[in-house]
C-alpha cells in the first residue's frame, strides 16, 4: 500500500512537471506599459495571454489587480480582437503599485514591476531605456522562462531558461533576435525562445536593459 501512495505521489509530480513544461503554461505579455500612475485618473492597458508564448488565448476570464501594502485594487477587463485583452485600473492614492495578471489558466501569472503613481499636479521625468526596458522584461514576459537579478520576479519555467543577469550579446543581433527568434536554431529539447510580437522601441529598450551600459559581448 505505502508503496502504490509512493509511485502515485510520484506520478502526480511528473504530471505537474510536464503540464507546466508543455501544457498547461503561458506568457503573459502587456503592451505599453506607462512610466508612470496618475491617482485618481484611470488608465487602460492591453496584454495577451499566449499559450507556450505563441498562440493568444481567447475565452478567458482574466483577474487585474493592483496591489499598495494592504490595499487592493480590481481592474476591470474584458476581450477585444485576434485574443486580447483590455483592462482599465483606477489606483486611489499615490505611491507604488505592483500589478498582477491571473489569466486564469494554469499557473501562469503575469506581474509588472512596481508602477509609481503621483497626483494630478505633478510632473515626472520619462523613464531612460534601460529602465523602461527593466520595466518591459517584466510586462512582457521574458520573466515567465528567464532571470535577471535586476528583476525581483520568477516565472514557472525560469529552472529551464538561461539567467541572464550577467550575460552581454553584441547589440544589433540581439536585436534581430529578439524582433525574430528563429533566426537562432532549435536547442537539442527542439524548444525556441516565442516570438512576442515586439516592437522597434520595445526591442531597444529591452537591448539597453539586457546589455546594460557597456553593451560588450561575453559569449
Amino acid at each position: 500500500m505505502k508503496k502504490a501512495a509512493a509511485a502515485a505521489i510520484v506520478v502526480v509530480a511528473l504530471s505537474s512537471i510536464a503540464a507546466a513544461r508543455f501544457g498547461g503554461w503561458a506568457v503573459v505579455s502587456v503592451e505599453d506599459v506607462p512610466d508612470y500612475l496618475v491617482a485618481g485618473k484611470l488608465t487602460v492597458f492591453d496584454f495577451k495571454v499566449r499559450q507556450h508564448g505563441e498562440h493568444a488565448m481567447d475565452d478567458l476570464k482574466p483577474e487585474f489587480t493592483a496591489h499598495k501594502g494592504f490595499r487592493s485594487v480590481d481592474g476591470r477587463v474584458w476581450q477585444t480582437p485576434k485574443g486580447g485583452y483590455r483592462a482599465s485600473l483606477t489606483v486611489p492614492e499615490p505611491g507604488d503599485w505592483q500589478i498582477t495578471i491571473e489569466p486564469k489558466f494554469g499557473r501562469s501569472k503575469g506581474e509588472l514591476l512596481p508602477i509609481r503613481a503621483f497626483d494630478s499636479t505633478a510632473k515626472p521625468a520619462p523613464l531612460g531605456d534601460f529602465e523602461r526596458g527593466r520595466r518591459m522584461f517584466a510586462a512582457r514576459g521574458c520573466v515567465t522562462c528567464h532571470v535577471h537579478r535586476d528583476v525581483d520576479i520568477k516565472g514557472e519555467l525560469s529552472k529551464y531558461a538561461p539567467d541572464l543577469s550577467n550575460r552581454r550579446f553584441p547589440a544589433e543581433y540581439l536585436a534581430q533576435f529578439l524582433a525574430n527568434p528563429s533566426i537562432k536554431p532549435l536547442t537539442q529539447n527542439g524548444e525556441r525562445m516565442p516570438n512576442l510580437g515586439l516592437r522597434q522601441r520595445e526591442i531597444a529598450a529591452l537591448v539597453a536593459f539586457i546589455n546594460g551600459p557597456s553593451q560588450v559581448s561575453t559569449r
